[in-house]
Formats: structure tokens, sequence, C-alpha cells
């Protein structure tokens, strides 16, 4: 809804005239006839006239004077599209709006998805080097994990130059940027399920070991399908969960997760529950193994 136009001045020409009448005496007090008959009262009236259409102009604001005003906006060069001053407006609104400018995370991520196309996610990690450590805080540093739909490696390395090029000079003065590709880190996953009277073990190993990759994909995992979260633990409960409700699964008796990596179970007592990924880390299917358990007699 558009904001309504004030009213910067109401006066009329009655006003005008009639305020134009009551300074006479202060200025003029020799001017004693003030009739309309009277010359000075004709130019009073004359100049009240031409006042009111100034202030009949003052309260709307013309097309030449939203285009004097988008020229402020976007330089003295700029023209109008020919699509409507309205649409000129909207246009030129949409572009100031824009975020130019890294200063938080979540401007680094979105000037850098829309530095190059084939970027299909961005991670900003604030006081980091990658290039010299993944742990230790680098002050002053900022570090891009950008993860593109294909996972060519000449691609990524050209997509790494798009974004710093797209990014130098959008960037703090003092900040100093680092781009680098994702850091995975592989789960190896080992179910046990037990499937209903009509499946076949090739079929239902299959499912399983292809639901379980698409759950840990990159870009299409996670709850959501748009792909799993940056730094978001992998849970035991959550592969009961997502086998239970595959279909052909009759129930799962166990699952399994584990890492190459040391120090990354997380335990409840003595039971594991689930792995820790690191804040600029992508969980992803590893080995996969099913265990296709008879059904109970």
């Amino acid at each position: 809804m558009p904001l309504p136009l004030p009213n910067l001045d109401d006066r009329r020409f009655a006003d005008l005239v009639e305020e134009a009448r009551g300074l006479i005496p202060n200025y003029a007090p020799e001017w004693t006839n003030h009739n309309p008959s009277d010359p000075g009262i004709t130019l009073i009236e004359l100049f009240a006239y031409l006042t009111e259409i100034l202030i009949y102009r003052l309260d709307r604001v013309t097309v030449n004077n939203k285009i004097s005003f988008l020229k402020l906006l976007n330089g003295p060069a700029w023209q109008p599209s020919g699509q409507g001053i309205d649409e000129d407006v909207r246009t030129s609104i949409q572009t100031l709006r824009k975020n130019e400018r890294a200063v938080a995370s979540e401007d680094y991520e979105l000037l850098a998805m829309d530095s190059d196309s084939r970027i299909a996610r961005v991670r900003c990690v604030p006081r980091r080097n990658f290039q010299l450590s993944l742990e230790a805080e680098a002050p002053g540093h900022i570090s891009l994990i950008v993860v593109p739909h294909s996972q060519n490696e000449a691609d990524l390395e050209d997509i790494l130059e798009e974004v710093k090029a797209y990014l130098e000079p959008r960037r703090l003065l003092t900040a100093r940027l680092h781009a680098s590709g994702p850091i995975y880190l592989p789960v190896q996953v080992e179910s046990t399920i037990v499937p209903v009277a009509d499946e076949t073990e090739a079929v239902i190993s299959t499912r399983v070991r292809q639901a379980i990759q698409d759950f840990l994909h990159p870009l299409q995992g996670g709850k959501e399908g748009a792909g799993w979260p940056f730094g978001r633990n992998v849970f035991v409960s959550e592969i009961y969960e997502l086998l239970d409700r595959l279909a052909g699964v009759d129930f799962v008796t166990a699952v399994t997760l584990s890492t190459s990596q040391p120090g990354r179970d997380i335990l409840k007592g003595t039971e594991l529950v689930g792995l820790t990924v690191k804040p600029y880390e992508l969980a992803t299917a590893g080995t996969v193994t099913v265990n296709v358990q008879p059904r109970p007699a």
C-alpha cells in the first residue's frame, strides 16, 4: 500500500489574497485603497493566482520529479527504461536493497552465491584461515566453504577464483578472504533390518543403501532435503527413524555409525548415540553396509 502524499500547504487563492491585504498596513501604511479596482490589489490577486499554482504543484510528485530523483539514485547517465515510471522506481529500489558490501557472515554467503550460478551452498567461517589451519583462530581472516553443484575438481578451482574476484571489491579493507571447497566427514553406516515378507534381500539392500546416501547428501540430504547442514551432528536415532519409514522394511534391529577420525563418538554411558561434526564440516555417506535378517518364524 503506497504512503499518502502529505499536504505541504493548504492555502488557496482567497487565503493568499487575504494574507497579502493584511500585510499592507505594515509595509505600506499610505496605501489605503484596498478595493479590487486598485492596481496594487490586481497585482496581489495575480501573484496569489501564480502562488496557488505553485502550491498545487508542490503537493504533487510529477513524472519529471521522479525521473530527476531516480537520476540522483542511479547516476546522471540513467535514462527511463520505457516500461513506465513505476517500474523504474521499483527496479531502482530493488537495486538499492541489494547488498553490495560484505560485513557479516551472512553478507559473504549471499554475495558468494551471487558470484557464480554453479554454486549450490556457501558457509562463511570467520576468524579462520583454512589454508593454514582448520582449528587455529586467525583474526581478520574470513574463510568461505563453497559447495558446487558439480564435483568436478577443475570446475571447483574456477569457481573459487570467481568467488574471490567477485568479493574482493566488496569486502572490508581489514578482512583477508580465503575460499576453499567443502570439507567432508565420511560416515560409515552399518544397519541390520528385517524386511517384510515379499521383499527380496537384493532389492531392500539397494533401497536402504540409497536412502542413507540420500539422507547424508550435501545437496539433497537432511530432513528438509536442502542438503545436510554444516556442522550438524549425525545421530543413530535419525537413521533408525529413516529406515523404519522405508517401504519394504518391517523393523530395524541395529544401527552403527563410525568414522575414520578419532574422538567423534557421542556416548550416552557406553552406548553410541551419534557422531560429532565440526562447524565447517559436512557429513556425507561413506561405506554403507546393510545386513538383512530373515523374518523370525
